[in-house]
């Protein structure tokens, strides 16, 4: 037997249009989610301003350890040290032994 050839109408354009169709659909989709992945609210942008503003509060957390350090330091040095605690009380506080003048230039 052989085989007939039927002609088709109509189909071919509806399969077109469908097609053309779905592969605009799927091009919108896409690229809402390219700008949503760059710009939505968990999106590559805010993740570099996160990561910039952990960094700061590492450094400022890494100074302020430093700094507290450098406190507790000076506090056991007035604490258990005389001489550190005579310097500081004549710099700063501007005290003197009985007999002794002080004289001051320029701002205290």
């Amino acid at each position: 037997m052989r085989k007939r050839n039927y002609i088709k109408t109509g189909q071919g354009s509806r399969n077109s249009l469908g097609k053309k169709l779905t592969i605009g659909v799927g091009i919108v989709i896409t690229f809402y989610l390219i700008i949503s992945f760059i710009f939505g609210e968990m999106g590559v942008v805010k993740y570099y301003r996160m990561k910039s503003q952990y960094n700061d509060l590492t450094a400022e957390i890494a100074k302020l350890k430093q700094n507290n350090a450098r406190l507790i330091k000076d506090v056991h040095a007035l604490k258990n040290d005389p001489a550190r605690l005579e310097r500081v009380a004549r710099d700063k506080l501007g005290l003197a032994r009985p007999g002794e003048i002080v004289y001051y230039y320029g701002e205290p």
